[in-house]
């Protein structure tokens, strides 16, 4: 029964002259020896596995198809089905988590024993999110000379760090009177000072002051493309880690910085907030699948807008998109393999009305723009 499953993998993997490297010093090995991967095949074959297996092909031992087996997968023990249970796409198990860090730069980021971690498994579905769902989630605060309010999102990735996008900092519809002040975290509705859902109450938000804004060089407000649409805030002070506030986790390993995430489902989170209008007073998520660039790049050629490698798409089904959360905002997934969520994209633009079908959001894809992010860092 075992060989007619491997033949059949065999065939529906890409076959290769040569072996391919793998990643990360992982091993060329036959699938019958990548214990916990072959375990799985053996009790059944669902899609995701198969795309799995694609992604991790390396070669052939004669007729037997070889694979780069993950560290994870080396022994029988798994706690979950690929294809069971996980937020994003299952074929993302392919990508090991968050490296150790490298620089002192790197340093700086939360381990994966910190960041990406929720207190509980959620069922996507809603829109709705429960109290400490996506506690990375931020609000930017402007003061304006009458008052202030919230206009933008972001996601904390480390104590002193939140990310967001240029155009919430220095964006041609910011008006110049605005300033960026504040930075709020651990918020789930807007509209009360304690924050109740199923039972269960909190009241543990933070409001911290911005020390510097820091959007990237190459951003240009007035472009149509809007590339490098991404930012960094310092803060005034540490942020305290708890269950509704804790850091996302960033595309750090090098198979996770190179990808696309094209055919994965990710989330947005957050209050529909963007420099002109106020969507609702709770955070909200949604699920929204990514799009090959090609796709992207076919829908917005015509409206004059050039998309790159360093964007990311997602989206495009109707009823469904960023606007849903935050201008500024992170397009996140999690990493099956270690159950951390990394922050894949930053919220740039999308079609008006927004949820149009057939026209995805784009996002900065974070991970091209890693190098950039650990240079700003600093104690």
């Amino acid at each position: 029964m075992l060989h007619k499953i491997v033949c059949l993998v065999a065939l529906t993997i890409a076959v290769t002259a040569q072996d391919r490297k793998c990643n990360n010093g992982v091993a060329c090995i036959p699938l019958a020896q990548c214990s916990g991967l072959n375990s799985q095949l053996q009790s059944g074959r669902t899609e995701e596995l198969v795309t799995l297996l694609r992604r991790l092909h390396c070669g052939f031992d004669h007729d037997d198809p070889k694979v780069c087996c993950p560290p994870e997968f080396q022994t029988e023990s798994q706690p979950n089905r690929i294809g069971v249970g996980f937020t994003g796409s299952a074929a993302a198990a392919s990508f090991p988590g968050p490296a150790a860090s490298s620089s002192e730069s790197d340093s700086l980021l939360p381990s994966n024993k910190v960041c990406g971690i929720q207190t509980n498994d959620r069922i996507v579905g809603g829109e709705q999110t429960e109290l400490d769902e996506h506690p990375w989630t931020a609000l930017l605060r402007y003061d304006k000379p009458r008052g202030w309010g919230f206009y933008c999102g972001g996601v904390l990735i480390s104590a002193r760090y939140v990310m967001t996008a240029a155009h919430c900092v220095k964006g041609a519809d910011l008006p110049k009177n605005w300033r960026l002040t504040q930075v709020r975290l651990g918020e789930w509705n807007t509209s009360s000072a304690t924050d109740c859902y199923g039972g269960e109450c909190h009241s543990d938000i933070q409001d911290v002051p911005v020390e510097e804004v820091m959007a990237h060089e190459e951003y240009d407000p007035h472009s149509t493309n809007q590339h490098a649409d991404i930012a960094l805030l310092r803060l005034a002070r540490n942020v305290r880690f708890t269950d509704f506030i804790k850091p996302i986790c960033l595309p750090s390993t090098n198979a996770l910085r190179t990808s696309t995430f094209e055919d994965y489902d990710m989330e947005v989170a957050g209050w529909g907030k963007t420099e002109t209008r106020s969507e609702s007073d709770v955070k909200l998520k949604v699920r929204v699948p990514v799009v090959t660039l090609a796709e992207c790049s076919k829908v917005f050629r015509p409206v004059g807008r050039r998309i790159i490698n360093k964007q990311i798409c997602a989206g495009g089904v109707a009823g469904r998109d960023s606007c849903r959360g935050d201008s500024g905002g992170a397009l996140m997934g999690r990493v099956p393999a270690v159950d951390n969520w990394i922050a894949v994209g930053v919220v740039s633009y999308g079609p008006s009305p927004c949820g149009t079908v057939g026209w995805p959001g784009v996002y900065t894809r974070v991970g091209a723009y890693f190098d950039w992010i650990v240079s700003k860092l600093r104690p």
